[in-house]
């Protein structure tokens, strides 16, 4: 797949255009939020827990399906980050997107996209909402503003989204937002598409396998996110922790666009896979230090499931110098 397939049809320069003025404001805002000290991630600041998993193919999947990641048999190892999608670190209750980042260990392709520290690897960003800012324009850097305010600049934001974008705009920014009482509980999405071999487009979703039992407490703790994930990964633990993860396949241009990441997809779904998180400890200074090293893009990935859109192609820059930045950081 060449590059402009990758990024929707939108010229080059345009995405390197919105990526660069994307990277200058939020290096002004990590520089206000951090002066000269190491920077935590911009966006999914705060970790409710990495975990330590397996990604097995399904048994019986049609050869149709067998494509990448599936047509191994043996199962993956994943490192699985669950987040709260704040630029903050901020107490759970709080409204926020969810995200689910998986990276998908020693993965066999003829070819890669960007280099992963952690060697050859397939990364599946999910989060708790089935549609994304739209494609590449004003919005995204008016889009970024808004959610990482300093004021002046979200006056301008503003007004773009109001002008330019309002539907799709107050649509994104007013749902994105959820409480929950479970992480594990909850249903994630890719949101932009990607390759699946050749000539065929995806969305990924996660699906929990857990029974949802899980209330908000009358009284939360800050970190009660953490604190459940602990209690549902510990010895204690009658349940297993297991996702189903599914592929929805693009079909039409008009009903699935690839470049407007505001549709949302109704084609079918279908299981590839069953993502299993064993009992474990997930505080521990070793655990610690993996999330902070540990990082996730659209760019680490195998080239048959390679990032789609202009949207994808303008995280895979972002996303990438900013870990680079952030981990080369004294």
């Amino acid at each position: 797949m060449n590059t402009k397939e990758m990024s929707g049809g939108c010229p080059m320069a345009k995405i390197e255009n919105i990526s660069d003025r994307i990277l200058g404001y939020i290096r002004k805002i990590l520089k206000i939020k951090y002066g000269n000290e190491k920077p935590l991630r911009i966006f999914h600041t705060k970790t409710i827990g990495l975990v330590e998993g397996e990604l097995k193919t399904e048994k019986g999947l049609p050869e149709s399906l067998r494509v990448g990641l599936f047509k191994q048999d043996e199962p993956y190892k994943v490192w699985i980050r669950f987040t709260n999608g704040s630029p903050k670190v901020s107490e759970d209750i709080n409204k926020s997107a969810r995200g689910m980042a998986i990276k998908v260990l020693d993965v066999k392709s003829s070819g890669y996209l960007d280099e992963d520290p952690e060697g050859n690897t397939q990364d599946i960003i999910l989060f708790t909402n089935s549609f994304f800012a739209p494609g590449v324009g004003e919005f995204q850097p008016a889009g970024v503003k808004l959610a990482l305010p300093h004021f002046p600049q979200v006056i301008g934001a503003a007004f773009t989204i109001l002008t330019g974008a309002l539907i799709d705009g107050i649509r994104f920014f007013f749902s994105a937002p959820i409480r929950t009482p479970n992480v594990l509980e909850e249903m994630y999405y890719s949101a932009t598409p990607y390759s699946f071999g050749e000539n065929k487009a995806i969305k990924w979703h996660a699906r929990p396998l857990k029974t949802i039992t899980s209330v908000m407490p009358k009284y939360p703790e800050k970190d009660f996110l953490h604190d459940r994930m602990k209690r549902d990964l510990s010895e204690d633990a009658k349940e297993e922790i297991s996702f189903a993860l599914l592929i929805q396949f693009h079909v039409n241009d008009e009903t699935e666009p690839i470049d407007d990441t505001t549709v949302i997809w109704k084609t079918p779904f279908h299981r590839v896979a069953t993502i299993t998180v064993p009992k474990q400890n997930i505080d521990t200074p070793e655990r610690h230090k993996k999330d902070l090293d540990l990082t996730y893009s659209p760019g680490h990935s195998m080239i048959e499931h390679a990032p789609l859109g202009s949207v994808n192609a303008v995280r895979r820059k972002v996303y990438k110098i900013l870990a680079k930045e952030r981990l080369e950081h004294s």
